[in-house]
């Protein structure tokens, strides 16, 4: 088979059968009649795929609710589906992997369940041991009726006109999915609907004399009249859930008593009610998510959205299904388990839902199914969303009160619990104003207004504004009334600046506000008193205590005292002896000196002595400053200088060297070194 989808939504186009193909050339068989020859793969809005007939990925696009189905009911079947989609022996696993495609559930599981029954098919060849166990499709027909039914109804429409639909009771297997391709007319599924076609059969099961009836309406009709589903209804149901919102103004012609009567026998078939246009206690009893599944409830949506997609936005027709995917998204979004939707898939679902009619209810009943979406969502899931998915949620909510029983708060206090540091965006507290906070201020999202970040960019601006805002007596006093919450950020000064400015023209607020501030005065100064004299009180006995602390100390100053004039005389004895003991060690450094030149004078060379000089320097720690003849600048600590001085670092030159004793910071510049100007 050659599969026409649409590239947005995956829905199927049309169907047709491959006839030729030159690799991706391929000539195909429509189910309309015509032949064509295309290229397989993706091109502009559209995707072509070609895919063995009957297989589990053909089912999967044809009729994914009721590929989902399989799978869960029947496994084996399901995973024989998927071998028929390859031609070379394939692994357990990729098996798996094929099916996983088409279901979300725990499919290795299901494998488990379903190998023993799956490898004794006859149709089915085994070969390999272990890992490398593999199974091959060996048999010469399809797995069931399906396949030869799609060939057929491809050849019968060729030759049938493509506005007459025949719904016909067929011999098979009533486990039978949508796998035939589609064969409606103009106003069902799978062709162009003409409004004034659909209008002008009110009331009918028949839109005009030409047109006979739309399947969903005869398979409503006879199930309500027989108790039991025809043979043929999964292929009517698969082929009518392609185009939902078709479907369900074509049943809206029948009455409640019809519908009463074919609810109990439909069961899964009765998802082609679900977009009929009106209020209906019957259908409000059905769970269609229930009978849809997550995945059958997200391919419902975007089938009706691909429905929608190529009308005039402003025809009648095209208003006419709006108002029928309202209905639909309702009842799918109204069951007790939405909870089991994804995120993305609600606010899809809901982008569009928002009338200036009923804004405000609408808002709120968005508002309730994404609380009940994202409270059934746990942490890894909310910290993965994208952020505009966030923003997204932020915006609906945006459009219903923020108040303690309302959806609004139940999604915020579920993000304080789970992700705080989210609800510090601006973005969820957009157009919420003083009165709300309060409203909420003694519920569990009283912690996250006490919050150093939302306290600071949300609660304080709106207190502020409240206080600046009051003009009258009781508004300023309900203000001052809101909870610790909001209180306890609010500024003394501009509690102050709110008074004096209501009650400036008040005469009974203002007298109040006077006698208020005389009394407030007094008592101030009477705590004031009672605050010096308990002050004074405690100085007293300060000062009588630091009195005895002085005695104790002056005794301890003159023993101190009597102990230093003790040391202080030991210690100038100490000092006269080490002072004569230094001189004494300079005095013979320096006769050893005058010993060695006396005795060298006559008989060594002036080189010589001038090095032997310098060494017993060095022996004692002294360092040459200065080399003569060399350039420095000058220094005045380091320099003296002959004649008039320069300034300090005028180049000067070195005559004569001098002498400085220790190193570093504890240097000291014993003898100048004697410099000229240069």
């Amino acid at each position: 088979m050659v599969i026409d989808l649409d590239r947005k939504s995956r829905v199927v186009l049309r169907e047709g059968r491959l006839v030729a193909h030159r690799g991706s050339e391929v000539t195909v068989l429509w189910s309309d009649g015509s032949t064509d020859d295309v290229r397989l793969g993706v091109d502009e809005d559209h995707i072509l795929l070609a895919t063995a007939t009957g297989g589990l990925r053909h089912r999967k696009f044809v009729d994914p609710i009721g590929t989902s189905e399989l799978v869960r009911s029947s496994p084996a079947q399901a995973f024989a589906f998927a071998l028929l989609d390859s031609s070379k022996p394939t692994s357990s696993k990729d098996l798996i992997a094929r099916v996983k495609e088409a279901f979300t559930g725990d499919v290795s599981a299901l494998w488990k369940r379903a190998r023993p029954t799956f490898e004794t098919n006859e149709n089915i060849k085994t070969s390999g041991k272990g890992a490398s166990l593999e199974y091959t499709w060996v048999g010469q027909a399809p797995l069931d009726a399906v396949s030869a039914d799609i060939a057929a109804h491809i050849g019968e429409r060729t030759t049938r006109d493509e506005n007459t639909v025949t719904v016909k009771p067929e011999a098979g297997s009533a486990e039978r999915r949508a796998d035939a391709a589609p064969q409606v007319a103009d106003g069902a599924i799978g062709g162009a609907v003409n409004s004034e076609t659909t209008n002008k059969g009110r009331g009918s099961a028949h839109s005009a004399e030409d047109r006979q009836m739309h399947p969903a309406v005869e398979l409503v009709r006879a199930t309500s009249v027989s108790g039991q589903l025809p043979e043929n209804w999964a292929g009517v149901l698969g082929s009518a859930m392609r185009n939902p919102l078709a479907a369900g103004l074509a049943v809206g012609s029948l009455s409640e008593d019809v519908l009463q009567a074919a609810v109990p026998a439909l069961d899964r078939a009765a998802l082609i009610l679900q977009a009929l246009p009106r209020d209906s206690k019957t259908i409000k009893a059905i769970d269609a998510l229930q009978l849809a599944g997550p995945e059958g409830a997200t391919a419902l949506i975007d089938a009706a959205e691909a429905e929608l997609r190529g009308l005039d936005s402003a025809s009648a027709r095209a208003q006419e299904l709006r108002q029928a995917k309202d209905f639909l998204i309702r009842r799918l979004l109204s069951s007790p388990s939405v909870g089991l939707l994804s995120l993305d898939t609600v606010l899809r679902a809901t982008r569009e839902m928002e009338t200036p009619k009923d804004a405000a209810k609408k808002g709120e009943w968005v508002a309730g199914v994404l609380a009940a979406v994202i409270g059934a969502m746990d942490q890894d899931s909310w910290k993965n969303l994208a952020l505009q998915d966030k923003s997204a949620v932020a915006r609906r909510l945006t459009s219903v009160p923020l108040n303690a029983s309302g959806s609004r708060a139940h999604v915020l206090g579920w993000i304080w619990r789970n992700h705080p540091a989210d609800l510090a965006d601006e973005m969820w507290w957009r157009d919420v104003e003083f009165d709300d906070l309060a409203a909420v201020a003694t519920t569990p999202l009283a912690s996250a207004l006490e919050s150093d970040a939302i306290a600071s960019t949300v609660v304080k601006p709106l207190v502020v504004k409240r206080l600046e805002s009051a003009t009258t007596r009781r508004q300023l006093l309900r203000s001052l009334a809101a909870p610790t919450a909001l209180a306890r950020v609010m500024d003394e000064s501009d509690v102050q600046r709110a008074f004096d400015r209501v009650l400036r023209d008040d005469n009974i607020g203002r007298a109040w506000l006077v006698r208020l501030r005389n009394e407030t005065r007094i008592s101030e100064l009477a705590h004031q008193v009672e605050a010096l004299n308990r002050q004074a009180r405690e100085m007293t006995e300060l000062l009588g205590k630091a009195q005895e602390a002085v005695r104790l100390r002056d005794d301890r100053l003159h023993r101190m005292e009597e102990k230093l004039g003790e040391a202080a005389a030991s210690t100038n004895e100490l000092r006269e002896s080490q002072s004569r003991q230094i001189r004494i060690d300079v005095m013979r450094a320096f006769a050893g000196l005058c010993a060695y030149v006396d005795g060298a004078a006559d008989s060594q060379s002036a080189q010589r002595v001038r090095e032997r000089v310098r060494r017993m320097a060095a022996r004692e720690g002294l360092t040459p400053s200065g080399v003569p003849g060399r350039t420095e600048p000058y220094d005045p600590q380091r320099h003296d200088v002959i004649g008039e001085p320069p300034l300090p670092n005028t180049p000067v030159t070195v005559t004569g060297i001098g002498y400085a004793w220790g190193e570093g910071a504890d240097e000291i510049v014993l003898v100048r070194a004697l410099v000229e100007r240069s």
